[in-house]
């Protein structure tokens, strides 16, 4: 079981028990670390849609959703991965995620299944561009993967196609080391999957490095 946080319309944090196959302390040190220097973008609910589609979040942004309709919804992560569950928001009520990892993480509303949304989780690299030689960091998430949790990478060189570059690994911030490599734009994406089932999100939008 998890804890997580919503409120009740008023500005009063409700904490709920939520059903998660990792323990408690493992899920909480991933995914409920919030960033103080984060950002905390706003999704409405309302007219049976989850609207704005948030594609390009940063690693360790906060999306708040807010049921502005009169239906009750909810914002459910898509399963097998199955990451959050706000339960039923009421009008007026808000529930929010801390994204720590880059992934496309998709969700839905339990009680109408024609709602559904996507959050996209940009991760990013340092530096952007060098010389070839020059060591990328390819920042993936804020900390390094807890026991049951793993981050997959996939490198994209120019003119080529996605193909696996660090499978399973915990580091946060691997490192491309680019000695060699032709001059050109390289890309990459990352997931997180989990151990126990395998289950994963889906892989990031692409951020890019140049090889001069």
């Amino acid at each position: 079981m998890v804890l997580s946080t919503r409120s009740d319309g008023r500005g009063n944090p409700v904490t709920r028990l939520l059903r998660r196959a990792a323990p408690i302390a493992i899920v909480l040190v991933l995914f409920l670390h919030v960033d103080a220097f984060a950002a905390t973008k706003a999704v409405t609910i309302a007219d049976f849609s989850f609207t704005p589609s948030l594609s390009k979040l940063h690693i360790g942004d906060s999306v708040q959703w807010t049921n502005n309709g009169p239906s009750t919804h909810t914002t459910t992560s898509n399963a097998p991965f199955s990451l959050w569950d706000s339960g039923n928001l009421s009008s007026g009520q808000t529930f929010s995620w801390p994204f720590n990892a880059a992934g496309l993480f998709p969700y839905h509303c339990t009680i109408h299944s024609s709602m559904t949304g996507n959050i996209g989780v940009l991760g990013f690299a340092s530096p952007t561009s060098g010389q070839a030689g020059t060591q990328f960091g390819i920042h993936v998430s804020k900390i390094t993967a807890p026991p049951q949790f793993l981050y997959d990478v996939q490198m994209k060189a120019p003119g080529g196609n996605w193909g696996d570059w660090m499978v399973g690994i915990t580091a946060p911030v691997p490192t491309w080391d680019s000695t060699g490599a032709a001059s050109g734009q390289y890309q990459f994406r990352s997931r997180l999957r989990r151990i126990s089932d395998g289950s994963a999100s889906g892989y990031s939008p692409a951020i890019k490095v140049t090889v001069t």
